[in-house]
């Protein structure tokens, strides 16, 4: 067998294994979301992350058929991690807000139409979540305001979950005003 028939074939497998890896993921994340009634639009969140994970393992795999060498390869990643560090480091917040969305998405401590409480300080925030993105949710209180917080921030600080028939919270009361 030729090696450039070799080469082909591996690379189709992989290409194949990285589609099939990708459909049970997403179909996975799919019935969990169902499961926990997410929307549809945190559901499709979690698919692009997964594609783009599958796409970019396949990617690796397929340059390690084709013989891309070890030292171009570092090179390369090298001279991209340099240009993304710089390119991040201003918002390095966007990438952790990213990573925690999937917790919060694979945890699902509340939902959207759930009532919370997010502690801060002199900057407590009550209402009820409208929307849960990559990047952050949206909280609406009892008068109408419309509140943006971090998904990091709600992994970092304390919240709430409160019942949806009492909106009195429990023995300690100290954090509210």
């Amino acid at each position: 067998m030729s090696p450039l028939l070799l080469k082909t074939l591996l690379s189709l497998a992989v290409i194949l294994a990285a589609l099939a890896l990708s459909a049970m993921l997403r179909r996975v994340a799919r019935r969990l979301g169902q499961q926990r009634d997410f929307a549809r639009a945190r559901i499709f969140q979690m698919s692009v992350v997964i594609n783009v994970l599958c796409l970019v393992v396949a990617l690796l795999l397929l340059g390690a058929v084709w013989g891309l060498s070890g030292d171009g390869v570092m090179v390369f990643a090298t001279s991209l991690l340099a240009l993304l560090g710089v390119a991040l480091f201003a918002s390095w917040s966007m990438l952790s807000n990213a990573t925690a969305a999937i917790i919060l998405f694979f945890s699902a401590p509340y939902r959207i139409g759930d009532r919370i409480r997010f502690l801060d300080g002199d900057n407590t925030v009550t209402g009820r979540v409208r929307h849960m993105g990559l990047v952050f949710i949206t909280m609406e209180d009892e008068h109408g305001h419309h509140y943006t917080l971090p998904n990091n921030l709600l992994l970092q600080k304390t919240v709430i979950r409160l019942n949806s028939q009492n909106s009195t919270l429990p023995a300690d009361q100290k954090h509210c005003r």
